[in-house]
């Protein structure tokens, strides 16, 4: 009789890297997206700026858009930063004792794809809606000013952000000079003044001899 093949034991660290595995191709595929997504919302942000530079800065649409841009970047780092703390948890020769934490790390990790997955929403359509519009601004303000370091007005830096934007996209032109003929030579013009004093002198000293 065949020997019966024995059962593979999937031990509970093999669960949890093909937990990773997947977190990993989800975070993968989310990278690709929202670089898109950014790379399409600046080109916007710069037309935006382009059409109304005097006033961009006080166009909320123009300041909505660029928070949200740095609200996306933080998410994704934040994801790939997650995803590096899993990898080191299922590298740990006693996943045992890590095991909570990382089924922690893996719904905090899902946690920000949800939200990542939130930031495809149309931005117009997000605009319209007030209600949502509030509710998303006061989520980007508080995490974009707690995530930045080294800044305590984030209000601050959007506005020098948009500065140093507008520079590059409207620069100044250089003011151009009208040409000017060859002035004259000083030098010159002085000795022929003088010479026409001294001329005046000597035909004044010639006077008129009377009959």
């Amino acid at each position: 009789m065949g020997q019966k093949g024995s059962k593979v034991q999937i031990t509970e660290n093999d669960k949890a890297i093909l937990q990773l595995k997947r977190s990993r191709d989800e975070i993968h595929k989310f990278t690709r997206k929202t670089d898109q997504l950014i790379s399409s919302e600046r080109l916007k942000l710069k037309e935006m700026i382009k059409e109304n530079p005097t006033k961009c800065k006080s166009d909320f649409r123009v300041r909505f858009l660029l928070k949200r841009i740095h609200y996306q970047d933080h998410l994704l780092q934040q994801a790939l930063e997650q995803l590096i703390n899993l990898e080191n948890l299922v590298s740990t020769l006693e996943f045992k004792l890590v095991e909570t934490q990382f089924i922690k790390g893996l719904e905090r990790g899902n946690q920000i794809l949800k939200k990542l997955n939130k930031e495809f929403e149309n931005v117009d359509e997000l605009m319209d809606d007030v209600q949502r519009q509030i509710a998303y601004q006061e989520e980007v303000d508080e995490v974009l000013a707690h995530s930045i370091a080294g800044v305590n007005d984030f209000e601050t830096e959007i506005d020098k952000e948009l500065d140093q934007m507008e520079r590059e996209i409207n620069p100044q032109q250089e003011i151009e000079l009208p040409s000017v003929g060859k002035l004259p030579d000083l030098k010159q013009e002085t000795i022929t003044s003088t010479e026409r004093k001294e001329q005046r002198k000597e035909e004044g000293t010639e006077a008129p001899v009377l009959a």
